[in-house]
């Protein structure tokens, strides 16, 4: 039997899967070490929607969490996830795009994870480009999507047009969770033989309570790299735990190479954080059959639930969800990832609205009718519904507008003047100076000791508690009490 390898996601796609992204760098420093001396062939620190909801929501640098990660991590690769587009929602400067390349290598970033939203080899080679030019490898991923689009034959051109461009790896990639094991059996096959003699991973998702079973699938099928995450951040909407996959391997008779007693102590670690915080712990679900219906993304549900409640509209939920599934179809079948899962969202929403399909569409829906996220996706729209959508006085200004690529200093200039870093002007990229300041303030009142979840802020909330009546700290085998 063979040797599988293992690609951890516990800080990565587990935080956004199961904890929002909120994973602080102050949860993921102490076991750092651990994670990098466990044998794993790669271990995933970021995608860049986390840039956003550290400077914003956690008042974090996110150049920072990469710098001190790395200190800590020696052996592993540390791997960044990325789509076709920098900003999700947005066409990226080109400027833009090769500085933030230049200053990944810079700070120890050594494989992209890159995902198209249509599989397209143009989309593809742009980002290989500027990897192999600061030497970062490559791990493209084959994104799996479930329509009469997604042929097998589909799979079997698009393997061998990744492997073309001679990546790293290629990544079977099922972000929503829509593989089943029989998909697997009849897939991996067709990928492997496609895929030229690179290297092969696998990644799934537990949201239909299948991630487990598809995995072991796929090692069966031959493919012996498998991105797994440890629990409590696994199961649920996360990627498959860790050990489990191990232990199933192993009594299937392949060799795991992995170091599982170093890691139960990283299990322990966020376990305890979980309960600390009130964060969720990943668990195994049910199967779901209406997923495979609308194929929309388990995040995305429960925003447009909310969303519409927000509006008085939350009986709507059900009409909305078919209605995506009508969107996507006129749409050609687009995945269901960031950002076409947004607009066929979004669109379904305004056609359930008004009553009326397309009366009224976003300028992103118009952008990506005109061919603005590229030709694949224009041609894929129902011709009638295509000429609808441009057809509209809004359309033909749009299209009347011209976008010149701005140069270096124009884009300097624009986010934040010439005097800003290129890590700075990154930063505003992403959000904006202004809350990048506001970032920069509250970390130097966290020096200062005003930090809300600081030590002292700790001291003061227990000493002005009336229920508490003793304070007592244990490390290393000593314990240390006050009493008032």
């Amino acid at each position: 039997m063979s040797e599988i390898r293992f690609v951890d996601t516990t800080v990565r796609d587990g935080s956004q899967s199961l904890w929002a992204m909120g994973m602080r760098t102050d949860m993921i420093l102490p076991i750092a070490q651990r994670l990098d001396e466990a044998g794993f062939d790669a271990i995933e620190i970021m995608a860049t929607s986390f840039e956003k909801k550290l400077i914003r929501d956690l008042q974090e640098d996110p150049w920072e969490r990469l710098i001190e990660v790395r200190k800590r991590v020696q052996l592993t690769p540390l791997r960044m996830i990325r789509g076709r587009q920098l900003a999700a929602f947005q066409i990226t400067p080109d400027v833009i795009e090769d500085l933030w390349y230049e200053r990944m290598a810079a700070m120890g970033i050594a494989q992209i994870r890159l995902s198209d939203s249509s599989n397209t080899a143009v989309g593809w080679k742009k980002n290989m480009v500027r990897a192999r030019k600061v030497g970062i490898d490559v791990v493209i991923n084959l994104i799996f999507s479930q329509s009469q689009k997604h042929t097998d034959a589909y799979y079997a051109k698009r393997a061998r047009e990744a492997a073309r461009l001679k990546p790293h790896r290629i990544c079977l990639k099922d972000p929503g969770a829509l593989l089943t094991p029989e998909r697997v059996r009849t897939l991996a096959p067709i990928v492997l033989a496609n895929a030229g003699g690179i290297p092969v991973e696998f990644h799934t998702h537990c949201n239909t309570g299948l991630g487990l079973l598809s995995t072991l699938e796929a090692i069966r099928a031959g493919i012996h790299i498998v991105n797994t995450a440890i629990p409590p951040l696994a199961e649920s909407s996360s990627n498959p735990s860790l050990f489990d996959v191990v232990h199933n391997a192993r009594v299937m008779g392949h060799t795991p190479l992995i170091n599982e007693a170093l890691l139960r102590p990283v299990q322990a670690h966020f376990l305890e954080i979980a309960q600390r915080e009130g964060l969720p712990v990943g668990v195994p679900l049910a199967y779901d059959a209406h997923h495979y219906q609308h194929q929309v993304p388990g995040g995305m549900i429960s925003n447009l639930r909310f969303q519409l409640g927000a509006a008085g509209l939350a009986d709507k939920l059900p009409a909305v969800l078919e209605e995506i599934a009508r969107v996507r179809a006129d749409f050609g079948f687009p995945i269901m990832v960031t950002p076409y899962s947004q607009f066929v969202g979004a669109q379904a929403v305004l056609n359930v609205i008004t009553g009326q399909r397309y009366k009224q569409v976003s300028d992103e829906i118009i952008h990506y009718a005109s061919g603005g996220w590229g030709e694949e996706e224009s041609q894929s729209i129902n011709p009638e519904v295509r000429e609808q959508i441009l057809q509209r006085p809004r359309a033909k200004a749009l299209a009347a507008q011209h976008y010149e690529q701005p140069t270096l200093a124009q884009v300097r200039q624009q986010y934040g003047g010439f005097g800003v870093s290129d890590d700075e002007l990154l930063l505003n990229f992403f959000t904006s100076a202004q809350q990048v300041a506001q970032m920069r303030q509250a970390r130097q009142m966290g020096r200062d000791g005003q930090d809300p979840r600081g030590l002292l802020a700790l001291i003061a909330k227990l000493g002005a508690s009336r229920s508490v009546k003793f304070l007592e700290l244990k490390r290393d085998g000593k314990t240390l009490r006050m009493q008032a």
